[in-house]
């Protein structure tokens, strides 16, 4: 009997984790396409992406400033600090956009990564990213 409640607990505590830790390999040489922000679609015109390269290096296109620096990834977080990008004047829309993806990826954001679908989720924010290609 005790053996069967240990087991079970060890099962319980083991699908409370969150699940399978991401490592850098799995976010490297991929690029993303923002989807959605909070589970709600971007307008089709407004174009957001993500790379993430060799040694961490992170860049893309928040709303409608290029951005880049370096990111680390430790245990299921990803914080990408510091960021520098462009400064363009943006459409309200596009500054949105571009609000929600610096805040989120500056501040760190936990990483759901299901191979296509890449989901980032910051204290704020929860962007949504589909996988367009390898780099």
């Amino acid at each position: 009997m005790r053996i069967a409640i240990l087991s079970a607990s060890a099962l319980l505590l083991t699908a409370c984790s969150g699940g399978p830790t991401v490592v850098n390999s799995d976010l490297q040489h991929h690029h993303w396409n923002l989807s959605a922000i909070n589970g709600v679609a971007i307008a089709t015109e407004i174009k957001s992406d993500l790379e993430i390269a060799e040694h961490f290096t992170i860049n893309g296109l928040a709303g409608c400033n290029r951005f880049f620096g370096s990111a680390t990834l430790e245990g299921n977080r990803l914080v990408a600090d510091p960021l520098a990008s462009t400064q363009m004047a943006c459409s309200p829309a596009e500054q949105k956009v571009e609000h929600a993806v610096l805040q989120t990826l500056g501040k760190g954001a936990t990483v759901n990564n299901n191979g296509n679908e890449l989901e980032l989720v910051g204290a704020q924010y929860t962007l949504t990213y589909t996988l367009a290609d390898w780099m």
